[in-house]
Order: structure tokens, then C-alpha cells, then sequence
């Protein structure tokens, strides 16, 4: 017997509404910059629609504490979301950018895809499986994430960006033997 799902029942606060209304639209935008070329306005417009709103969601992950009433496992993810956002930022800022900026933007800002994605499914997989027991969430959120990373390892690996081609003043440095 499928469980009855209300609004109230999924929901617990604000902080948990802003939080579920946020990933599921990062769900979506990260979807979509999966898909999309990955350059020009549109790429940049909705790479800090994601990061902005991730950052949120993050932030109010911190005041949700229904599972446990107390800092988790999941609050520890939120944690290590946080850092993979911030590290995939900080390379699009510094000037000037360093070489491998864009494989390092790439795979912080696909492992916090990752991570959002294996949350998402620990969410619905305990809201929707009679799980009993804290041991069997916690089971249920190992397995998931486990698979999660899995597939996102493959395909992470298959799109990432060529690797970037070495300007002409790096190419005659190093032709030249002098150290840089």
C-alpha cells in the first residue's frame, strides 16, 4: 500500500520548504547545463541560477533536523556540497584564470550535481519504502549513493572537457629549457 503523501507530511518548515523548492530546481538547471554547449550567456546565466540556489539550499539543509533532531550524515553532505560549489567557483574568479580552470570548474560542479542527485534519491526512496530504522535509512542512503557516484564516475568521465591546449608563450618556455 503506497503511503499517503501530503504537503504537510513531506514538508516540516519553512527551512525544509525553501530547501526542497531549491533542490528540485537545481535538479532540473543542472539537467539542463548537463546537456546544454557548455559556453556563452545562457551557460552562465543558469550556471549562477545553480550555484546561487544551491548555496541557499545548502544553507537551509543546516536548520532541517526532522530525520534525527540532530546534525547528521545528511548535514555533513550538505557540508561537502557547499565546499564543491565554492571550489568550482573560485577558478571563474581568480584573475587570471589558471590553466586547467575549466576541468577543475567541471568536475567540482559535477561531483556537487553528484551529490544533490544521490540526496534526492536517499529523499525519496525514505519517504516512499516502509524503512523502519535509522540503520535501515542509513543502509538505504549508502546503497544509493554508492550507486549514484557509480553512474555519475562514467558518465563524469565520458563529458569532461578536452583537455585545455598550452598557449604559445608556455610552448616556447618550454622549448627553450628556461625554468618558468
Amino acid at each position: 500500500m503506497t503511503p499517503h503523501l501530503t504537503l504537510a507530511g513531506l514538508v516540516h518548515s519553512a527551512a525544509g520548504a525553501i530547501h526542497t523548492i531549491l533542490a528540485v530546481l537545481c535538479i532540473g538547471v543542472g539537467l539542463i547545463q548537463f546537456l546544454r554547449p557548455k559556453r556563452g550567456a545562457g551557460h552562465r546565466a543558469r550556471g549562477y541560477l545553480f550555484v546561487y540556489a544551491m548555496l541557499v539550499a545548502d544553507g537551509t539543509a543546516m536548520l532541517v533536523y526532522q530525520f534525527s533532531g540532530s546534525f547528521n550524515l545528511f548535514h555533513v553532505g550538505a557540508i561537502v556540497n557547499f565546499v564543491c560549489i565554492v571550489a568550482a567557483i573560485v577558478p571563474l574568479l581568480r584573475s587570471p584564470r589558471p590553466a586547467n580552470w575549466r576541468r577543475k570548474h567541471y568536475y567540482f560542479i559535477a561531483w556537487s550535481y553528484v551529490s544533490l542527485m544521490s540526496a534526492a534519491s536517499t529523499e525519496i526512496v525514505v519517504r516512499l519504502v516502509p524503512l523502519t530504522t535509522r540503520g535501515q535509512i542509513g543502509l538505504a542512503a549508502l546503497v544509493l549513493s554508492i550507486v549514484t557516484m557509480a553512474i555519475a564516475y562514467v558518465l563524469i568521465g565520458k563529458y569532461r572537457p578536452p583537455p585545455e591546449a598550452q598557449s604559445a608563450s608556455t610552448r616556447l618556455v618550454e622549448q627553450s629549457g628556461v625554468p618558468s
